[in-house]
């Protein structure tokens, strides 16, 4: 009997792991929420665009945005140096249901993202300034 049960309870947990709902499906519970998907939605079509000025325009002035395998950290002007180049190199990206931390005007967004094979978490911390929200830096 309880070895029925691990087994249904492993079978579910191996099914419903390899699901992950689309940032699309993601109903925000706030205008912030609203606003932050929205800056999400926009750069996951930025990069799957490959439009580097779409992204680049999503990042704060003052951004520290981390970059490649060994995670070096940029200027916004530096990662728009290297943006074209990196959007050509790299396959489209697919962003899941974020779980979002809001507090004042800054906010921390965690959300998985699929980029070829490769999937793990992206955690963006967010910055308001007047009613819009930008990037300020990101981790993975």
């Amino acid at each position: 009997m309880i070895k029925q049960f691990a087994f249904t309870l492993i079978v579910i947990m191996a099914i419903s792991c390899g699901r992950d709902e689309p940032i699309a499906n993601y109903e925000p519970k706030s205008p912030d929420e609203k606003a932050l998907k929205s800056v999400l939605l926009d750069f996951q079509d930025g990069v799957n665009r490959r439009d580097a000025v779409k992204i680049i325009n999503l990042i704060h002035d003052d951004a520290s945005i981390m970059a490649g395998r060994e995670r070096k950290i940029l200027t916004r002007a530096e990662y728009f140096n290297i943006l074209p180049k990196r959007l050509a190199d790299n396959p489209p990206i697919a962003l899941g249901k974020p779980k979002m931390a809001i507090s004042g005007g800054q906010a921390e967004v965690k959300v998985y993202i699929t980029r070829g094979e490769y999937r793990g978490l992206l955690v963006f911390n967010m910055k308001r300034v007047g009613d819009n929200w930008y990037i300020q830096s990101w981790q993975y």
